[in-house]
């Protein structure tokens, strides 16, 4: 007897679905997506028991005769594609003909479809992959899909299905991405008789992404496109497009589940694009965040492969630099265009912060109060304590940046008898600003001796210091490193590093393009460096620090990655060491000239790190804390 055998269709079928159909999700998503390839603009999707025990996706397509329904469940059936070239230019969501038989098979199944040729619709039952019945029925134009007691017949793969919330949050969640790639379909999902979402049809994409992305991101969504008319640029790619929406960085989450992808129309999952998605908000929002949005992008059916797993969730790109490219340029581009306004910009590091504010105890330095009073304060009872000897202890902030002086100057040391601070030139005081703000705003302050109290039309801004002058200082440093304008000093001692064996491998793979930097390292024998010259703007006292959080940061993450990545991140990292930092007193004259020159860099926004640099209140922001307005 030969021990070779050919299984039973019943038997491949349910292995096939051990790909396809892993939880009930995976049966809304096929069922879905077969309603919009035959043209539905309605669907409905109704579940219970968290799909364990219902689910019926009713749609308004083209529907099917009588022949095709039975047809439509025999494996590898489909109407999708006919040769082996339409394999590499697929339009449609579905195309294996493997969906509905491998439903069927572990699961109590009907399918109700009618075509408006027809005065009568078909229903076809099967129980665990057998024909039970094909009949003929009432029903309107469309496809009805029922599947009951999934995974009835094989209780291995049903006992590892969660709870029934949990499984209805997956479908609501995948149905949630369905809609938002398909902004002109009108989907309804009920829930055990109840109706809890509805997206009506006709709506573009905007809207839709304003109803799934959810309120906090509604009031604070970009458009993006490319080709993009602010840039001109070309691809590369012919016939590729891109659109979307995507959220300022004030809105982020710890998790990626808020970053949806289509490539024509399809929901997938590619690593490429969240990474360009990420380049685009470089500079703009913190580590271990990702950004909100979505991202549709179009390009010609043979310049992508869907056919990679049997899901169709992952794809691949026959030229992928191109996309990714474009992506990050249009998400770039709308994020610049939503800094035009930076003050509603800001005010997005707000939204949706609940947290009641503590009262602190603060001294506000101000020109428009006197130092002594002649009469009692009523509020000296809570006045706060005098600065403690280790702010006392920190230098003058004048001195601290003696060296930063405006880009137009010489990077060399300047006179001492300069009162004010280098990096913030009086004449810059009546400049207009990249994002269109026209100088000065009116400088009220230093709280906590970390952040700068500004009143700006109508608005109040809080600065923080230390995020601002990284800001000016990491601009400089990049302007003249673009310009090859870095000039460096020698240092009195040279310092020398020690470093683990990883470590010193990576340091010596850059220790030129640090040269370029102004940083000129030597190896010392072993894993040991000697820092022989720094760049005229660092302190010899942070410099070797500096070097190693450098290495570090390259070492941890496995690689050095795009070597623009890498320079931006030591540029930022030499800005850090050099900025001011919070719990530094500063005049008033110092804090206006801080300030003044925020406004003139490419990005006050975000500090090279992708903090924020300021917030905002407008007038009905702050009457809405003293409940003047309710």
């Amino acid at each position: 007897m030969s021990r070779i055998r050919i299984l039973p269709d019943i038997l491949s079928n349910q292995i096939a679905a051990g790909e396809v159909v892993q939880r009930p999700v995976s049966v809304v998503k096929e069922l879905v997506e077969n309603a919009m390839d035959a043209g539905a603009d309605r669907i409905i999707v109704e579940i219970e028991n968290g799909g364990k025990t219902l689910i019926r996706v009713s749609d308004n397509g083209c529907g099917l005769s009588r022949d095709e329904a039975v047809l439509s469940l025999e494996r590898y059936a489909t109407s999708k594609i006919y040769t082996k070239e339409d394999l590499f230019s697929i339009s449609t969501f579905g195309f294996r003909g493997e969906a509905l038989p491998s439903i069927a098979s572990v699961s109590k199944f009907s399918l109700v479809s009618r075509t408006k040729e027809n005065a009568v619709a078909t229903r076809v039952d099967m129980n665990g992959g057998k024909l039970s019945g094909v009949t003929d029925t009432g029903a309107p134009v469309g496809t009805m899909v029922e599947v009951r007691q999934l995974f009835f017949n094989t209780p291995a793969r049903r006992k590892f299905l969660k709870n029934e919330n949990t499984e209805a949050g997956h479908i609501a969640d995948a149905l949630a991405g369905l809609t938002l790639g398909n902004p002109g379909v009108g989907f309804r999902l009920v829930v055990n008789h109840r109706s809890v979402k509805s997206y009506p049809p006709g709506q573009t994409l905007f809207q839709r992404a304003q109803m799934v992305l959810g309120k906090e991101a509604a009031d604070y969504l970009y458009d993006m496109q490319w080709p993009d008319t602010d840039d001109g640029g070309d691809s590369g790619l012919p016939g590729l497009a891109i659109r979307g929406v995507c959220a300022n960085p004030g809105v982020t989450r710890s998790t990626a589940n808020r970053i949806f992808l289509f490539v024509n129309r399809r929901l997938v999952y590619d690593r490429g694009l969240i990474s360009a998605m990420f380049q685009g908000y470089r500079g703009r929002i913190m580590k271990g965040r990702y950004p909100v949005g979505a991202v549709c992008v179009e390009l010609p059916c043979d310049q992508v492969d869907v056919n990679v797993h049997p899901a169709k969730r992952e794809i691949k790109f026959i030229t992928p630099g191109p996309v990714y490219q474009a992506l990050s340029l249009a998400v770039a581009n709308a994020l610049s265009r939503g800094q035009a306004d930076n003050l509603s910009y800001s005010r997005a590091f707000m939204a949706g912060k609940k947290d009641t504010p503590t009262p602190v105890q603060v001294t506000l330095k101000s020109a428009s109060l006197p130092e002594k009073r002649s009469t009692p304060d009523l509020f000296e009872s809570v006045s706060a304590p005098q600065p403690s000897p280790v702010y006392e202890a920190v230098k003058p902030f004048s001195e601290s940046l003696k060296a930063a002086e405006p880009l137009e100057k010489s990077w060399g040391p300047e006179p001492e008898t300069k009162r004010l601070p280098h990096a913030f030139p009086a004449d810059h005081a009546n400049q207009t600003s990249g994002q269109g703000i026209t100088m000065p705003p009116r400088v009220i302050g230093q709280v906590l001796n970390i952040y700068i109290v500004v009143e700006k039309e109508n608005h109040l801004i809080l600065v923080d210091q230390h995020a601002a002058h990284e800001r000016i200082v990491f601009e400089q440093l990049l302007n003249r490193y673009r310009r090859m304008d870095v000039q460096s000093q020698s240092l009195a001692v040279p310092e020398v590093l020690e470093l683990s064996h990883k470590e010193a491998v990576v340091l010596e793979s850059i220790m030129a393009d640090l040269a370029d930097l102004g940083i000129r390292i030597e190896p010392f024998g072993g894993t040991s460096f000697i820092i022989k010259s720094v760049p005229v703007l660092v302190e010899e006292k942070h410099v070797g620090p500096m070097v190693v959080e450098m290495v570090e940061n390259i070492s941890h993450a496995d690689g050095l990655g795009p070597k623009d990545d890498w320079l931006e991140h030591a540029l930022a990292t030499m800005a850090c060491h050099r900025s001011v930092r919070g719990g530094q007193s500063m005049s008033l004259e110092e804090m206006t000239a801080l300030v003044a020159q925020l406004f003139t860099c490419e990005n006050p926004m975000h500090c090279p790190h992708g903090r924020p640099v300021f917030v905002s209140f407008d007038a009905r922001s702050l009457e809405k804390l003293f409940k003047r307005l309710v």
